[in-house]
């Protein structure tokens, strides 16, 4: 990856919902980066479903590795009540001055905010894809409809209002 570049970080919810509908490769193209990053504990967690030889099959997701001082940034009671993954991203995160999470985990976008992580979820990275016009409104529509179908994935109305 280039220095110039941001890292992107991406948490179990989100990458397995893009890996359910063969399209995370527009999380690698949108943001032009030759590769992403999943902490070992977000590995861990898709290392117990088939996604797996998914992840280990792409040739462009580095596993990172998070060590205990990783989270001497944060205050330990803001993570208590997150995930082994999302806590590990948030680390990794911390670590590089150009940075995204991607997540769909509320407790965690918020907790990320307040410690100066750039975050997106599902609905705001497709927003993201349609302004652009990385993708149009039929693919835009697509990809809503396959992540209802393989991932079982709700969109809030508000959300549908601002991605369409």
């Amino acid at each position: 990856m280039q220095a110039d570049r941001v890292e992107i970080v991406i948490d179990t919810d989100f990458l397995s919902s893009f890996l359910k509908i063969d399209k995370l490769e527009l999380v690698r193209d949108f943001f032009n980066v030759e590769s992403v990053s999943i902490p070992l504990a977000v590995f861990n967690e898709i290392g117990k479903t088939k996604l797996v030889d998914s992840v280990l099959n792409t040739g462009w997701i580095k596993i990172r590795s998070v060590h205990s001082s990783d989270f001497s940034n944060f205050n330990d009671s803001e993570l208590d009540n997150l995930g082994a993954g999302e806590k590990e991203c948030m680390a990794i995160c911390k670590a590089s001055s150009k940075h995204l999470m991607l997540t769909n985990d509320k407790k965690a976008r918020l907790v990320a905010g307040k410690n100066g992580i750039a975050v997106l979820n599902i609905s705001a990275f497709l927003l993201a894809c349609k302004s652009s016009n990385f993708l149009d409104k039929n693919q835009i529509a697509g990809i809503i409809a396959d992540l209802k179908q393989k991932d079982y994935f709700v969109f809030s109305k508000d959300e549908l209002e601002k991605i369409y």
